[in-house]
Order: structure tokens, then C-alpha cells, then sequence
């Protein structure tokens, strides 16, 4: 009896080990597998075969939901990708192309405090085949987030590519403009016109600078007037209202421009106290009109 349970022990040892090895062996077929897919880009073919791996439960490393994660984005299944890559974190086993690929599945879902998360910590891993682009979009993600300090102090780490793109440079005007840089968002506004006329960001930043410079201007120099009404005041007066007639009708043609690309009740505001300014009744009220 003893003898026929030892031979039977055998027999599932046996078994075990067969069984085993012919596991170790699929796995490392699907994973072989996966890998070609992978960097063949057949983004299909390697999720498949990374879910079968992953489906056995066994040889599940951080890579392994690192590219299973990256496999899944590329062929569009966004929530699962969230899944795998942050499986991937918890493993350790997330690269920069798979920290960049989580945080554009979470701009997708329009998570922008976990794109920004992820964005940082590709950027921090200073990988350089990804590293200018990762730096470009958390510069773009903070601007969006209305982090305009960090935006700030990220973008002259900025590759020139990225600091010469529309958009971008843009989005560095709205961070000065936040910022009240105004000497280097007219820098800007200005360069940003001479690729895009229409570029609306720029005309209104040009056109409220120019406005409250005569605004400001105006004021001033009638105040000092009307306190002290002399020849050399009147005289100072006359030269201030030149400065201040040149700075309204540059901020009343930005203006116009605006208004014919977007008919905002904002920019008809400004009109009409532009030609308040000039004693321009009958135009004051018609933009007044439009302003209501």
C-alpha cells in the first residue's frame, strides 16, 4: 500500500512539473510574442497576447502592464490603458513613453490634475527622446490648469520648436498677460501677429494696453489741468492728449478687428468709450448700442 502511494506521488509530481513547464513555456511564447508585436507596432496583435499573459495570472511584471497599458491607447481603448499603466506605477515598471501615454488618456477623459501628475513624472525620468515634448505639453497643461507661475518657469527650458509653435507662444501671452509682464506680452502679441493676424489673443492684449495706457494718461493730465490751470499745465495737457489720441485709435482699430472676427459685447464697450474719448457722439452710441 505504502509502495502504491509513493508510486502514485511520483506520478503527480511528474504531472506537476510537466504541467509547469508547459506553462513557463506559453508564457514565455505569449510573451516572446507580445514583444515582436510590440515593437513592430502591431499595437492589436500585442495587447492580445499581453492579456493572455496576463490572463494566466503568472510572469505579470510592471512591464508587462507597462506595454499592455500603451498597446491599449493605441488601439483606442482608453479606460483599460488607464488601468494597466497605473498597474504598471504600482509595479514600479512604468517608463516616460508609458507616463506620457497615462497622462494623455487622462487629458482624454479630462482629468487635468492626474495628466499633469504623470506629465511631471515623465518629465523628472529625463528621458530625451521624450523629453521636449513631455516639457511642451505639461507647459501647455499648465497653462490650461491656470498655473501661470509654473508655466512661466517652465518655458524657457522649452525647445526652440516648441517656443516658436503658435499655440504654445499663445499660451506664454496669456501667462504674462496673468502675470501683468506687459512689456514682454506686447513682445509677444506683436511677434504673434506677424504669423496670425487674427490671432484674438494678442489683438485684445494690444488693444487693452493700448486703451488703459491712454486711459490712464487722460486721466492723469486732466486732473493735473483742472487743479492748476496755467500756460505750462495747458501746454503739458496738449502734449499728453497727442500720446493719448495715438494710443486710442491703435486700441480702437485692434478693436474693430476684434469685433469683425468675434461681435463681443466687450469689445463694443471699448469702442464706444474710445470715441467718447473723441467726441464722437454719434459712433459712441452706436457701439454702445451693440454693447447692450
Amino acid at each position: 500500500m505504502i509502495k502504491l502511494l509513493k508510486l502514485l506521488l511520483t506520478f503527480v509530481l511528474i504531472e506537476t512539473l510537466v504541467l509547469s513547464c508547459a506553462v513557463s513555456n506559453k508564457n514565455k511564447q505569449l510573451s516572446d510574442e507580445a514583444k515582436r508585436a510590440f515593437e513592430m507596432n502591431d499595437y492589436q496583435a500585442a495587447l492580445a497576447s499581453y492579456e493572455q499573459l496576463i490572463a494566466t495570472g503568472k510572469g505579470v511584471t510592471g512591464d508587462v502592464w507597462n506595454k499592455a497599458g500603451i498597446a491599449a491607447w493605441e488601439v483606442g481603448q482608453t479606460e483599460k490603458a488607464i488601468d494597466y499603466l497605473e498597474k504598471a506605477k504600482k509595479e514600479n515598471g512604468a517608463d516616460a513613453q508609458g507616463l506620457f501615454t497615462l497622462a494623455k488618456a487622462y487629458r482624454k477623459i479630462d482629468n487635468l490634475s492626474r495628466e499633469i501628475v504623470n506629465l511631471k513624472l515623465c518629465v523628472d525620468l529625463n528621458q530625451p527622446e521624450l523629453l521636449s515634448q513631455a516639457r511642451a505639453t505639461l507647459f501647455d497643461a499648465y497653462v490650461r490648469s491656470e498655473n501661470w507661475n509654473l508655466a512661466d518657469s517652465l518655458w524657457n527650458a522649452l525647445a526652440p520648436q516648441y517656443q516658436s509653435d503658435v499655440n504654445l507662444k499663445t499660451g506664454f501671452l496669456i501667462v504674462n498677460r496673468k502675470l501683468k509682464n506687459n512689456q514682454k506680452a506686447e513682445m509677444l502679441a506683436k511677434e504673434l501677429l506677424k504669423h496670425d493676424k487674427n490671432n484674438t489673443e494678442a489683438l485684445e492684449f494690444l488693444g487693452e494696453f493700448h486703451f488703459n495706457r491712454a486711459d490712464e494718461l487722460y486721466v492723469s493730465e486732466m486732473n493735473a489741468y483742472e487743479k492748476n490751470k496755467t500756460t505750462k499745465q495747458y501746454k503739458q495737457l496738449t502734449e499728453a492728449l497727442k500720446k493719448v489720441n495715438a494710443d486710442y485709435k491703435i486700441s480702437r482699430d485692434y478693436f474693430e478687428t476684434l469685433y469683425r472676427l468675434k461681435p463681443d459685447k466687450r469689445y463694443a464697450r471699448y469702442l464706444g468709450n474710445i470715441y467718447t474719448r473723441f467726441e464722437n457722439r454719434q459712433k459712441a452710441d452706436y457701439w454702445y448700442k451693440l454693447a447692450k
